[in-house]
C-alpha cells in the first residue's frame, strides 16, 4: 500500500468501518446464538416438565 497517496485517508477510513462493522455483526451473532440456546434449553426443560 503506498501510503503518500492522495487518498490514504479514505483507504484507511474504508478499512477501519469495515472491521467495526464485521465486529459488529460477529457480536450480533454470538448475542443472538446465546440467547436462542438459553431459550431453547427452557423450553426443552418445559417440554420435559409437562411430559414426564
Amino acid at each position: 500500500m503506498d501510503f503518500s497517496a492522495n487518498h490514504i485517508g479514505f483507504v484507511l477510513a474504508s478499512y477501519a468501518i469495515s472491521v467495526l462493522m464485521i465486529g459488529g455483526l460477529i457480536i450480533q451473532v454470538l448475542r443472538r446464538d446465546r440467547k436462542l440456546r438459553a431459550e431453547a434449553t427452557r423450553l426443552e426443560a418445559q417440554r420435559k416438565a409437562q411430559h414426564p
